[in-house]
């Protein structure tokens, strides 16, 4: 039976302009929590970003994975948290430096910071700059746990970047958790959403047969792989199809919040859900 749900959120359990849940898929969260089964956000945004994206909702967002792993709630409460290397992301800066229209943003305090631009650039590029507020030479030295760098080009473009920096910090990786859009995720090497997830698991006394969960990106690759109870989204990449288990219908049908309710309904008759027969 499925006791705990680890769901991604852009494009797999969202996918509205306005990046904000669908009241079908908020009921069907609901829905599930009322049979005991755990719902918990799995994303590489950081948790400010849930209230906006699960409509304010308490119930949706109390029990989460953000940052890719790095941090991780319960109940509300942050019980993980694992910072990037100072300086693998000096590194990772450094090998941007000769690449105007790649850089390094990262997070303190829940203010974003553009890293070796000024701040007159990421104003003229709002749309791959978002809620980035402050401009800096280096990396500050106090400890960071959401970086990205933002590509001021096409996805093809990205791609490009995320495999140059592959080539550097060897205590970094570098994903791409938007398809379309340029935007890299930097992550500690190794390391992924399974270990936010494997930090709830533990902490509820589950077994890993008792978590499913959902994706569409190469960001969700490495829970994909560590659950055997995968689900890939229809409009997921072709890596992430490959590598799930169960296959469900395109996130812009809410095909995430049917199998979710299809969860509700067969954990209680302790059985798996229909989708996954």
């Amino acid at each position: 039976m499925i006791k705990l749900v680890l769901c991604d959120l852009d494009s797999t359990l969202i996918w509205q302009p306005d990046h904000v849940i669908t009241p079908f898929a908020l009921d069907a969260i609901h829905v599930l929590q009322g049979t005991g089964v755990l719902f918990a956000p799995c994303t590489g945004r950081i948790y400010r970003d849930l209230t906006h994206m699960l409509a304010g909702d308490a119930a949706a967002t109390s029990t989460a994975v953000t940052s890719n792993g790095q941090l991780v709630y319960l109940e509300g409460q942050l019980v993980e948290k694992v910072a990037l290397s100072h300086k693998a992301l000096l590194c990772a800066e450094a090998s941007l430096a000769h690449m105007p229209d790649a850089y390094l943003v990262v997070e303190y305090g829940g203010r974003k910071v553009a890293v070796g631009t000024d701040l007159g650039f990421v104003r003229a590029h709002p749309d791959n700059f978002w809620h980035v507020e402050r401009a800096l030479t280096d990396v500050p030295e106090e400890p960071c746990y959401k970086a990205n760098v933002r590509v001021v080009g096409t996805y093809e473009r990205c791609q490009e970047v995320a495999a140059h920096l592959s080539d550097a910090p060897a205590e970094l990786d570098f994903l791409c958790p938007m398809p379309g859009t340029p935007h890299i995720d930097v992550t500690p090497h190794g390391f992924g959403k399974d270990h936010g997830g494997d930090f709830l698991m533990d902490r509820l006394g589950l077994e890993p047969q008792e978590v499913c969960c959902f994706g569409d990106a190469e960001n969700d690759l490495a829970v994909l792989r560590h659950y055997p109870h995968s689900v890939a989204v229809a409009n997921a990449v072709p890596a992430v199809r490959d590598v799930a288990r169960w296959h469900i219908g395109p996130a812009n049908n809410d095909s995430v919040a049917h199998a979710l309710l299809d969860i509700a309904e067969a954990t209680p008759e302790g059985r798996m859900p229909a989708f996954m027969r």
